[in-house]
């Protein structure tokens, strides 16, 4: 149990529920913990107990003011032995406050390459708002370190970025923008690559801005770095599923081939898929993906699937320089229906992991970046 989370029993706390029925902070105690739940006592108002019921979301807050506060969920309540509630605890995943019939798991997956100029942000854009299209809420993280840009791509203005988040300076509903067609940004910018030495209570941070994106939509897309940077490839080994894009060009398929050769060394349990970009037949396509496929079938043992393609288009070039997403730019154009195509392949199977979602990938993005950075 980290130090965030042990703490002597009769703890006093204050907890916010997220309730239109309770309003108000409540004070209560702490009168067990566990690794993952905390139960506390069932806060009493001029004699009046509040039950709180189980699904509600609460902000913890620590009377004394020594510990950062969290966001928590109420994942159980008894009226035998003294009237109690269970709560998460700190760093813990909780359900969002959607029960287990309501409850989205949802997906993550990351978008990389192995240079830059692919036309990866493009990509991910364009099938962010596909999934939209199809009736999936949608966020995408510019997670690019070096060059973050689907701000700029979607011409929005952006005060604040996942720094902001980390550093304590803003919440997550101060950094995050309504693009197009309801499409969620959380824009990327100059600093992150603190990441690697996050600590326990910036940690706590993101994993309350999980839980909120969890409620709020149903996919994460990562748009991240091109190359093999360890920044890159920690985002790449969180993610349920990975999309690599490549180009018809001998330099760009290997590149990709290198970065997925880097992946295999830390034993790597996501997807890989591939969107061959820039081609002008499907058979080049086809022989992109062969080979990559090929010799990372032969030398690494690890397959890799065929997602798509999307024609080199003047059209989608065009659209890119005046800052309008292809899909929105030009609908009927036939290369729209290739983002279609793909977006329904990545929606139509459910991921074969067994942990899945926002809040699993947080949790394996910390392991890793605890790891990573000793």
């Amino acid at each position: 149990m980290s130090s965030e989370q042990s703490m002597a029993e009769g703890t006093v706390l204050k907890i916010k529920p997220r309730s239109e029925l309770y309003r108000g902070e409540f004070t209560t105690t702490v009168l067990d913990q566990k690794e993952k739940t905390w139960v506390i006592g069932m806060p009493e108002v001029k004699g009046k107990f509040i039950p709180l019921p189980v699904g509600t979301v609460v902000e913890v807050s620590f009377l004394d003011g020594n510990k950062p506060s969290f966001q928590s969920e109420i994942v159980g309540r008894s009226f035998i032995g003294g009237r109690n509630l269970t709560i998460t605890a700190p760093l813990s995943i909780s359900r969002g406050g959607r029960n287990g019939k309501n409850k989205s798991v949802g997906r993550v997956i990351a978008f990389s390459s192995g240079k830059g100029g692919v036309g990866k942000s493009t990509i991910t854009i364009n099938v962010a708002l596909a999934l939209q299209s199809l009736g999936k809420r949608c966020c995408i993280i510019d997670v690019d370190l070096g060059t973050a840009n689907v701000d700029v791509l979607l011409q929005l203005k952006t005060p604040y970025n996942l720094y902001d988040l980390i550093s304590g300076e803003k919440e997550i509903e101060d950094i995050i923008v309504t693009g197009p067609q309801g499409l969620l940004l959380v824009p990327g910018g100059s600093g992150l690559d603190e990441l690697a030495n996050l600590k326990e209570w910036q940690f706590s941070r993101l994993i309350s801005a999980f839980n909120k994106l969890e409620e709020a939509v149903d996919y994460l897309l990562l748009d991240t770095g091109a190359g093999v940077s360890r920044n890159v490839t920690n985002f790449l080994m969180a993610a349920d599923e990975i999309v690599l894009i490549a180009v018809p060009e001998p330099h760009a398929i290997m590149d990709v081939y290198s970065l997925i050769k880097v992946l295999t060394r830390y034993e790597i349990k996501s997807r890989i898929k591939l969107i061959v970009n820039k081609v002008e037949e499907e058979e080049e396509a086809y022989n992109v993906w062969n080979t990559i496929s090929s010799v990372s079938r032969e030398f690494l043992d690890l397959p890799v699937e065929y997602l798509g393609l999307i024609p080199y288009s003047d059209t989608i070039a065009l659209s890119v320089k005046k800052q309008e997403p292809f899909l929105l730019y030009n609908p009927k154009h036939p290369a729209a229906k290739n983002f279609l195509r793909i977006t329904e392949l990545l929606t139509g199977e459910e991921s074969k992991k067994e942990e899945t979602g926002f809040l699993p990938f947080i949790n394996k993005l910390k392991r890793i970046f605890k790891t990573t950075s000793l």
